[in-house]
């Protein structure tokens, strides 16, 4: 064993070690499956759908299931549970969120000599299937990685899918033949697209929280509860409204249960959803793990309508920041992409979170949106000095995206606007705010692109990001270039009767 590959399998143990709720199956003839977040650690055990794999997986008495992340270039991928090759496996299951991981795939598949094209693999090797927000909304860039996409949430998916692996036996064909034949689940070859999604209709019916207890996730101080899935607004930029439609809530009592026993391994429980605040009993929610000792943190709140009752309720719960998402500056913008909120409804609601004692503010905003010009921009920076002047002597932080047009939305054709635009309007607010005790963030213009490309692309992709010997800008840009691919393509307009690879593969 090498020094680095030692090192490596102590840092698991002290992970292992440090977690609450991992589980250490033994295979006994079960279906061995290995879930793969293609992400740090951090991040990966930070994301609710992935924990929901796992917990589903290993209640399940005919699988067990064993985590993998992309530990970096060079770094041995391996399971945390017990160090398993990703070739150990029957299964290996892909959760992907977000378009960027995508180029972590093909590194992973060949730390353990699995070829990244499914068109490359046969007998012997295991069969990897993807699902996740990513492949629901446009798997087309990453779909020939893939033996079999799940177009759908993992809870009326899995077992189903599950058992027809089982029901087929050990030969990969007839096991993609069987997967075929599961309403939901797309196999190349063998299934007619468009796959229709499918969904969970009574999130009562699967509790979805923290699997595993995890302090060294981005996220590991607290207790993760799922309260909502989908989306009532209709933002013109959104992918939530679309893939994870209808709006669903879960019970109050349900949480409540949830809550009292997610307390019994962290003081705090976090409240994850679109929008939090939109559940009709969020206060009482709130107010009720309270009552049981419990500290509360807030994954988003809407900017209208507030309550001020559920603010009070928030700093009594002892959160500290609270992150609203005007999204632009103007109204007239806003009106454009589907966010009918006014200034002063904006500052309205600042001024509240104030009042009720918040110490820390987050505003979202996003540059280069469809019909944005430079008054927009202006009008952002005022809207971020008025927030500043009534937050004064406290935390304000804004966080500025480049505009992403994605999938099934009402601006899927539009262009993403120049680098040289978004360069420019990030310039100009750094200097407008510099010196007002605002924090700036301001998301990476180019890595935005590269986003932009893959939330669009199509299969061509594919053989560029395996090509790849590390996933940087540069070796991005000469891998487009080798293959005769010029990113603006995916990157421009797309004109009415063109067309779009998801809406052949995925039926919303």
């Amino acid at each position: 064993m090498t020094e680095s590959v030692y090192a490596q399998r102590e840092a698991f143990r002290r992970l292992l070690g440090r977690e609450q709720g991992s589980r250490l199956k033994d295979p006994g003839g079960r279906l061995a499956v290995a879930i793969v977040y293609p992400n740090s650690y951090r991040v990966g055990m930070s994301n609710l759908g992935f924990h929901q794999l796992y917990r589903l997986l290993n209640r399940y008495g005919d699988t067990f299931a064993e985590r993998f992340f992309y530990m970096g270039p060079g770094r041995e991928v391996a399971s945390v549970e017990q160090f398993r090759r990703l070739d150990e496996f029957d299964l290996v299951l892909f959760s992907i969120s977000y378009e960027l991981d995508y180029l972590n795939i093909p590194r992973l598949l060949n730390s353990a000599g699995i070829p990244p094209l499914a068109s490359n693999r046969g007998e012997g090797f295991p069969l990897i299937i993807a699902g996740g927000a990513c492949i629901m909304a446009n798997p087309a860039p990453v779909a020939s990685y893939f033996d079999a996409l799940a177009i759908g949430e993992a809870e009326v998916l899995l077992r189903p899918a599950l058992e027809a692996v089982i029901d087929a036996g050990g030969s990969s064909k007839d096991r993609l033949k069987s997967l075929a034949g599961v309403s939901g689940m797309m196999v190349p070859g063998y299934t007619h697209e468009p796959v229709k999604r499918r969904y969970l209709e009574n999130l009562d019916e699967e509790p979805c929280h923290t699997a595993v207890v995890a302090p060294d996730a981005e996220f590991g101080h607290m207790y993760m509860l799922e309260v909502e899935r989908g989306c009532g607004r209709n933002c013109r930029f959104c992918m939530v409204n679309r893939v994870f439609s209808p709006l669903r809530f879960r019970s109050l009592a349900g949480l409540l249960g949830a809550a009292e026993e997610g307390l019994e391994h962290c003081k705090t429980i976090g409240l994850v959803g679109p929008v939090v605040s939109a559940h009709p009993q969020a206060e009482e929610l709130v107010r009720g793990i309270a009552g049981m000792g419990g500290r509360v943190a807030i994954s988003s709140l809407a900017v209208k309508p507030v309550s001020e009752g559920l603010f009070n309720a928030l700093v009594a719960a002892g959160a500290n920041s609270i992150t609203l998402a005007p999204e632009a500056g103007s109204f007239q913008l806003r009106k454009n992409i589907g966010k009918q909120i006014s200034g002063a409804e904006i500052l309205e609601a600042v001024a509240k979170a104030y009042s009720a004692g918040f110490k820390a503010l987050k505003l979202y905003f996003m540059a280069g949106l469809p019909g944005e010009q430079e008054e927009d921009i202006i009008a952002l920076k005022d809207l971020v000095v008025e927030c500043g002047s009534i937050y004064r002597r406290r935390s304000l932080s804004i966080n500025i995206a480049p505009f992403v047009p994605k999938p099934f939305t009402d601006f899927e054709r539009e262009p993403m606007a120049p680098l040289e635009l978004i360069e420019k309007r990030f310039e100009y607010l750094k200097k407008e705010l510099a010196g007002r005790k605002v924090h700036v963030k301001l998301e990476s213009p180019a890595w935005s692109r590269v986003q932009a490309v893959l939330s669009r692309g199509d299969g061509r992709l594919a053989p560029v990001m395996a090509s790849l010997a590390r996933p940087t800008l540069t070796a991005w840009r000469r891998g487009l270039e080798a293959a005769g691919i010029h990113d603006e393509e995916y990157l421009g307009s797309i004109p009415e009767g063109g067309e779009l690879p998801w809406r052949k593969l995925v039926e919303q």
